[in-house]
């Protein structure tokens, strides 16, 4: 007997209640390992990263901040609503 029919035979014993929390379960375990898939795809794309990078790459995206060659999305949001009358 597989793995798949050995758990439905012992799940077709169970009360509704019982199978409603392994339905709850199985749908978080799925979430999770979508969750562990994108993060996994996305992380192909990237390099990787020091802790002293990511602290190099903060400095100074403050620093083109504070020149303002960056605005906040607060403003541009503003913009929008105005330009298009949101």
């Amino acid at each position: 007997m597989s793995t798949l029919e050995n758990t439905v035979s012992m799940m077709k014993t169970l009360p509704e209640t019982d199978l409603l929390e392994i339905q709850s379960f199985t749908r978080k375990l799925f979430q999770r390992r979508e969750s562990e898939a994108a993060d996994e795809a996305v992380g192909k794309f990237l390099k990787p990263m020091s802790r002293e990078d990511i602290m190099k790459n903060i400095e100074i995206a403050e620093q083109e901040i504070a020149d303002g060659k960056y605005r906040s999305a607060d403003e541009v949001f503003n913009e929008l609503e105005h330009r298009y009358r949101l």
